[in-house]
């Protein structure tokens, strides 16, 4: 096993994105040899500073170029390029040169580590929405730059789209951004100091992470129940640390599902108020669900931050987000969104548009309900007699490892057999020792359900079988 410690400082992007930069770079210039094992995922982030989660995303990253694997019991190590590095590139450039668009799925592996949906139905929505797009006049207004908080039209569809969660917001407050997690970015520089400290719930997705350290601020993880962040434990961080804004995830909270009652929503903004904290609600999940609490934006509209996206009720390629703000705030999130993209892709917004106001969007959010209330069926029948926790409009689920099971063990076999998923350590703010033994599995990466239905199964015959399983499906 190599000592080997990169210097991420020199690699742009997000530290796990940078640590699979590392890696590639590393390989190339032969400071990693074939056959190398790299140093294990926590001796790792020890000397970077980072999260296991971190490290644990930029091996994965690293695996998905075809330059590491991951073998059960053994490690992790760098792979010769015939395997899946230059010989997947190479055939993946002549796929595209001969006009057919390539998957960049892990081959011979089941993807339940993505939490995004993936409906058949897609290629046949999105062909007639270009040919739409295309039969219009003035199409090269797509090609220009857009008004830096989104176009009149964009900012309309999107407060339109926002209403059907109980929340009325005017088109003026509405910021159209390129996803969700540019939209995180933009509305954590807007309101936070360098080094001021951000309350967060005590799992929260790696996005969080990655963003908090950019800025940087300080996370400080509240504890949180069946229900979600704690009013108590809120009110104590609150008065503990100064902080003023927290991030909360009221509505299929990743990666728990934890979804807020009412009175649950009430207690936190009554929380929030007494301590006047800023609330930044991240409700990229809350669309699917049919009969859903009103989003704590419409309870405390006067210091709620609204984030939303379509892709997870719509598609994920898309790419377009949306921060509601009060309109006192509008100007700083101009100048923070300027600061990070002069131009989003106006196409991508358009289509997003024409959906919502032509009913595609409701049929898309219809459609995946249905979807994952089926596939979280499947998740209960497979994981039967063990602990899970679900949402029926969930695209993930949450399981408990039965000891003496650890959830970085259980992951990483797991992709011994074919199958990747996401530990609970990617959704930790602070690196506490020992994690709790859950880990998500994503339940819709993928339209096929006999995919899926394959993937639970070799996930539960590894629960059965215990640590230290030695067969390997891939």
């Amino acid at each position: 096993m190599t000592m080997w410690v990169p210097k991420l400082e020199n690699f742009p992007g997000p530290r796990y994105q940078a640590l699979a930069a590392a890696i590639e770079a590393a390989v190339q210039t032969g400071e990693l040899p074939v056959g190398t094992k790299l140093p294990p995922q926590r001796n790792l982030a020890w000397k970077l500073g980072v999260t296991v989660g971190t490290v644990s995303r930029g091996y994965m990253l690293a695996e998905q170029k075809g330059l590491l694997s991951g073998e059960v019991g053994r490690g992790t190590f760098v792979k010769p390029l015939n395997g899946h590095g230059a010989s997947a590139i190479g055939s993946e450039i002549m796929a595209e040169e001969a006009g057919e668009i390539v998957s960049l799925a892990t081959p011979g592996v089941i993807e339940l580590s993505h939490n995004e949906p993936s409906l058949p139905e897609y290629e046949d929505l999105l062909r007639r929405s270009l040919q739409r797009i295309a039969a219009k006049r003035g199409l090269q207004h797509l090609l220009g730059y857009s008004r830096t908080l989104g176009d009149p039209a964009h900012r309309a569809a999107a407060a339109q789209w926002i209403a059907r969660t109980g929340l009325t917001v005017t088109p003026e407050q509405v910021i159209v951004t390129a996803g969700a997690q540019q939209a995180l970015n933009v509305t954590i520089s807007a309101m936070t100091m360098p080094n001021e400290t951000l309350l967060v719930e005590s799992l929260t997705y790696g996005g969080v992470h990655e963003n908090a350290r950019l800025r940087p601020v300080r996370m400080e993880a509240v504890a949180m129940d069946g229900e979600g962040i704690r009013p108590d434990a809120l009110a104590e961080a609150a008065k503990r640390t100064g902080s003023r804004i927290v991030l909360v995830q009221p509505t299929i909270h990743n990666p728990t599902t934890a979804t807020m009652s009412q009175q649950r929503r009430e207690d936190i903004v009554a929380v929030a108020r007494k301590h006047d904290l800023t609330i930044i609600e991240d409700d990229v999940y809350g669309f699917v669900v049919a009969d859903r609490p009103v989003p704590l934006a419409a309870m405390a509209p006067e210091r709620t931050i609204y984030i939303a996206s379509a892709s997870k009720c719509m598609a994920p390629g898309l790419r377009v987000g949306w921060i509601a703000a009060p309109p006192a705030l509008i100007e700083r999130f101009a100048d923070a969104l300027h600061a990070v993209s002069v131009n989003n892709p106006r196409l991508n917004q358009e289509i997003v548009r024409q959906w919502i106001e032509d009913g595609t969007a409701d049929r898309l959010v219809k459609r995946l309900r249905e979807e994952a209330a089926f596939r979280n069926e499947m998740a209960k029948q497979a994981f039967e007699g063990l602990t899970l926790r679900t949402h029926p409009a969930s695209l993930h689920c949450y399981l408990e490892l039965p000891a003496p099971w650890q959830p970085n063990d259980f992951t990483n076999q797991a992709l011994g057999q074919g199958v990747r998923i996401a530990s609970c350590t990617s959704f930790v703010p602070d690196n506490r020792p020992n994690p709790p033994p859950w880990v998500r599995i994503s339940l819709a990466p993928s339209p096929d359900r006999a995919q899926l239905s394959e993937g639970l199964s070799r996930l539960r015959s590894l629960i059965e079988r215990g640590p230290g399983a030695r067969r390997s499906v891939v």
